[in-house]
Parts: structure tokens; C-alpha cells; sequence
């Protein structure tokens, strides 16, 4: 018997039977806090309210554990303790699972055990069970998303609004979008990446090996340039083998940051928290998933999900791919660059040498009228070249007089 609520804003429930669905009884919830005021009532003749973590782990009459907290160290081995002793996990840890999917992936191989993470990317959308179970006779060539509801929702106030960033990050904490700098460093969306590239290519990819920038730096006039460019801006992970057609040679490319994308393209259309995800297949070409990118009831629904498919037996492999590819942080793309500058005479020649040194050819130059000679601003758009050509492009522009600033880039996603 499940019991499904109709709305956040309606008390009443419904009640839904499902055939073959086992009994499953919650023995035990661990919090740190017992005398907090919850949205929810507890069955106190069923479930015991712990605040103990062995607790948990030592009751031998626990089938499956459910961990739905930001905790680090202490979670996780908490966790691989109950992988150890024979009990199934759930989680929707991203951070934990990122940091520490080697030593979990180890623990389930030597016990034999399965493990469940569907809420851990992608909230509620059914990314990780499709990767594990609808991709196994495919090649996946690239997986891109917009992974982080926060974030996306930020940059939708800046293009709406032309807020700055600070204004739409404390717009999103009090709607209770975001509880931290890791959405707005690239943090979360980076750790995403790091499951979805072990999923997709079977790679263990360490976090300093993808290049990951926050948007701190986006500004409303970003995107009124990215409209003469006929894009808006999204934040976007990125995991793409770099040998296309290969499916065990080649390095393979991880990166997360704001994105030039066109207005006609899928993640363009993505407003508020949602997320989007793209998977670019042998056999499929892109397949999309979008839904919602955060929210308790969307988590909520992906964990419920997890827990019935291994209640039932209806589990894969947590990691059906394993390979040792190189991974590189290094990328190719066209590219955006805004330059915040002081008039004067020689800068667009002066940026055609460094841009020429540097290995990078330029495609256009956008300037709107300058409103203050003292601080205006103009974008370079590149030809496809490397991430660490525009990189050095970008510090070797800051060490000039005119420059105010180390200028920002951004990739160009095409058509």
C-alpha cells in the first residue's frame, strides 16, 4: 500500500494500491534533532525516533537504509558500514557519492550488494535508473545538463530582472532554493557531472580534472549581448569523449560552467529550477530528460522509487561500466569573452596580437555605445579552440593598462 499526497498545499491524502508491492515498515528515523516540528506525523507505535547513527547500522533487522541528509564523513560511513553488513542503501547524498563513489563502488563489488541513488542527480527526473538499465547495448558519446535548480533560477532573475548576482542569490535563499555557495561555485553541478560521467563512460573522474567555473561574474550585461549573439545563458555540465567514435580509446572531457546556448536550443527553454539533461548516444543520438531540479516532493519521489525497485528486486547495477579513460580538463569550443576596459585608442588591435599569440582566431566584435570612457565593456567572440588557450588569452588581456579586470569567458554552444 502506498499513500500519495495530493498537493503541498492540500492535508488530504489518497490511497493507491500496487500489485506486488512488499510490506514496508519505517523502524527506525535518525535526525539530529527529535523535538523539531515536522510537516509529517510519525506512526510512534511503528517507528522508533533515534539520534544515533549505529543505531541504524547495528540493527540486524534493517533491510534497507535510507539516507536523505548533507552529511560528510560521518554519513558515509555510516553508510558503507550498512553496505558491509548486508543492508541495501538508498541515497540522495550528491556530494557524498561524488567524493566517495571509489570506496562505495569497492564496498558493493566485495559484498555483493546494490545500492540506489536516483535522487542524487536530476531531483526527480529518472536519469540514473534509465542510464543503468536503457543504455547498456548504446555508446554515449556526451551527456550535458543543467543540473543545478538553483543556479538556473539565479541567471533566469539576472536575464529577466537585471538583477545582479547578489540581489538573485538572496532572492533564491528565501525561497529556499539554495542553502550554500556550492550552487553558485559550480560545486553541486560539478559533482553531478562526476556521477553521470561514471555512469555514461565508466569513468572515476577526480575533482580537480574538471574545470569548473561559478557565475559569480555573469552580469545583466552578459546577457544582453548573449541576445545579439541570438543566445541566452545557461550553467551547464559537461562530460564528452573526446575520441567520438571509440568506444574504449580517447581521453574524455569534464567541465562546468555558464554556457552561451542558442535561444532555439532545449536547455534555453528551461526556466526556474528545472533541470535538463542531453545524452548524445551511438545508437539514440540525444536523447532529453527534464523535469524537476529540486523540491521535497520531487526528491521524494525518485527515493520512494528507489526503495520499492529494491524491495522488489527490480535493481540493476548501480555501475555497469568500469574503464581507466584519461580524463582531461582541457576542452575545444567557440567562445564568448567580455572585456571591462578604460578608452582608449589601439585596444581592439592590442587584443588581436594577444589573441594571435595565444593561438586564437577571432570571429566578432560586439561593443553597445559607450555610456563612461572610464568603464565600458565589449565582447570578443572565438573560432573553436582550447579552453586553456582562452584561458591564457584572458590573463594576458588583464595584464594590459585599458583592462580592469581579468576578463570572463564563457563556451559557445552550437546550433
Amino acid at each position: 500500500m502506498g499513500r500519495l499526497r495530493d498537493s503541498e498545499d492540500d492535508s488530504s491524502y489518497r490511497s493507491q494500491s500496487y500489485s506486488g508491492l512488499p510490506s514496508c515498515i519505517i523502524s527506525k528515523l535518525c535526525v539530529r534533532d527529535p523535538a523539531k516540528i515536522r510537516k509529517f506525523q510519525i506512526d510512534q507505535d511503528s517507528t522508533e525516533v533515534v539520534t544515533d547513527l549505529s543505531s541504524v547500522v547495528g540493527d540486524v533487522n534493517i533491510d534497507i537504509v535510507v539516507e536523505v541528509t548533507d552529511g560528510g564523513d560521518e554519513v558515509k560511513d555510516a553508510l558503507v558500514s550498512c553496505i558491509k553488513g548486508g543492508k541495501k542503501v538508498v541515497t540522495s547524498n550528491t556530494s557524498l557519492l561524488a567524493e566517495n563513489m571509489d570506496e562505495i563502488i569497492e564496498t558493493i563489488d566485495q559484498r555483493n550488494n546494490i545500492f540506489a541513488f536516483e535522487a542524487a542527480v536530476g531531483c526527480g527526473i529518472p536519469i540514473i535508473n534509465s542510464l543503468q538499465s536503457c543504455f547498456t547495448g548504446d555508446i554515449i558519446h556526451e551527456v550535458s545538463g543543467i543540473l543545478n535548480g538553483p543556479t538556473n533560477y539565479m541567471l533566469g532573475r539576472i536575464e529577466k530582472e537585471g538583477v545582479d548576482i547578489d540581489e538573485a542569490y538572496v532572492e533564491a535563499q528565501e525561497m529556499g532554493y539554495t542553502t550554500g555557495d556550492d550552487d553558485i561555485e559550480g560545486i553541486d553541478a560539478r559533482n553531478k557531472i562526476t556521477i553521470l560521467a561514471k555512469l555514461c563512460f565508466g569513468a572515476s573522474v577526480a575533482s580537480e580534472c574538471i574545470s569548473c567555473t561559478g557565475i559569480a561574474e555573469i552580469n545583466a550585461v552578459d546577457f544582453e549581448y548573449a541576445k545579439l549573439l541570438g543566445c541566452t545563458i545557461k550553467f551547464v555540465a559537461t562530460g564528452q569523449r573526446l575520441s567520438e567514435y571509440s568506444e574504449y580509446d580517447g581521453d574524455l572531457s569534464c567541465y562546468v560552467g555558464p554556457k552561451l546556448v542558442p535561444l532555439d536550443h532545449l536547455f534555453s527553454s528551461n526556466k526556474g529550477t528545472g533541470n535538463t539533461i542531453h545524452i548524445n548516444s551511438e545508437n539514440l543520438g540525444i536523447s532529453s530528460f527534464q523535469g524537476a531540479g529540486l523540491g521535497s516532493f520531487a526528491a521524494a519521489n525518485a527515493v520512494v522509487s528507489d526503495v520499492y525497485r529494491l524491495a522488489t528486486g527490480n535493481v540493476q547495477n548501480p555501475f555497469p561500466l568500469r574503464s581507466s579513460i584519461n580524463v582531461e580538463s582541457d576542452y575545444s569550443s567557440e567562445f564568448y569573452i567580455r572585456i571591462t576596459f578604460q578608452d582608449q585608442l589601439g585596444i581592439i588591435r592590442r587584443v588581436g596580437e594577444l589573441a594571435e599569440m595565444n593561438g586564437c582566431s577571432i570571429c566578432s566584435i560586439l561593443q553597445n555605445p559607450i555610456k563612461d570612457k572610464q568603464q565600458a565593456d565589449f565582447v570578443v567572440t572565438l573560432e573553436e579552440c582550447l579552453s586553456s588557450q582562452v584561458h591564457q588569452l584572458c590573463l594576458d588581456i588583464g595584464e594590459e593598462d585599458f583592462a580592469h579586470s581579468v576578463p570572463i569567458f564563457m563556451p559557445m554552444l552550437s546550433s
